[in-house]
């Protein structure tokens, strides 16, 4: 949360609850676990960073900077596809075989929902201001 470089991910199964410390990130907001799985957790500031976590290993082993100083409150992921949305306007999509942005567009909307479809062929946004909850089709 806000001014927390800490997040907790909570074991339901074992009944065990883990707190993550980011060196990096001055806040903690929307936790995602790619692709649904729970090897990787990423996780946002205020910022623009996005800092990727191994769970197995408890440890940060990437960061990325998504160049823009703005808070970053959603995030979703399937089928190697890391959504990322930021109160810039702008969603960007990620690949998470090698991290880099392959999609970027202005929803002129400030994100605060995200959801993709698992055919990787529909991204909902609701949010803040602009024109409230959309659905863009991605052409890749």
């Amino acid at each position: 949360g806000a001014s927390k470089n800490y997040f907790y991910v909570i074991d339901i199964e074992n009944q065990k609850q883990h707190k993550l410390v980011s060196q990096v990130l001055s806040d903690t907001y929307a936790p995602c676990f790619v692709n649904g799985e729970r090897k990787y957790i990423s996780m946002g500031d205020k910022r623009g960073r996005v800092e990727i976590w191994d769970f197995e290993a408890k440890q940060a082993i990437k960061v990325i900077d998504i160049g823009a100083q703005h808070w970053m409150p959603s995030s979703a992921s399937t089928n190697n596809i890391l959504a990322i949305g930021c109160y810039d306007q702008k969603l960007r999509l990620y690949d998470v075989k090698n991290w880099q942005c392959f999609y970027e567009k202005k929803c002129n909307v400030n994100p605060g929902s995200l959801h993709l479809t698992a055919d990787l062929k529909y991204l909902t946004v609701a949010g803040l201001g602009g024109i409230g909850c959309t659905v863009l089709k991605i052409q890749h």
